[in-house]
């Protein structure tokens, strides 16, 4: 994996279950997932752990302080040269603000995220782990 870029991924729940999701700004031009929603995530930077991405992105995008609990599955995104570590997170302080990155979060039910336009690496995770 030498021209791999890392990306951690946050699977936060509140306590009614539901999930944490994220829609970007339009400061970067996502094309036809400009509006889709997804669960934070950020890059690795060099010399970084992922649960240190996890924790710095968490923050810098989100105003949150985390600790990864559990590495839930890692693979290679949609993006070639991409590998994705998805881990559950608990929120240990912090108030949600959003950053310049952020238009709109929200929580939603698992079951309410079936109906919402996610980006192609959150289906597949839910497919995979959560709707199965």
């Amino acid at each position: 994996m030498k021209d791999t870029k890392k990306v951690a991924v946050a699977l936060i729940q509140n306590n009614k279950g539901e999930y944490l999701l994220i829609r970007p700004t339009d400061y970067k031009n996502f094309g036809e997932y400009q509006d889709a929603w997804y669960l934070p995530t950020g890059h690795v930077k060099e010399g970084e752990t992922v649960e240190q991405a996890l924790k710095r992105e968490l923050k810098e995008e989100l105003n949150l302080d985390i600790v990864p609990v559990e590495l839930f599955s890692e693979w290679e995104q949609d993006v070639p040269g991409e590998w994705a570590y998805w881990w559950s997170c608990k929120i240990i302080d912090g108030e949600i603000k959003k950053s310049f990155e952020i238009l709109d979060y929200k929580y939603f039910s698992a079951e309410e995220i079936k109906d919402l336009k996610l980006w192609p690496a959150e289906r597949k995770f839910f497919e995979k782990f959560i709707w199965k």
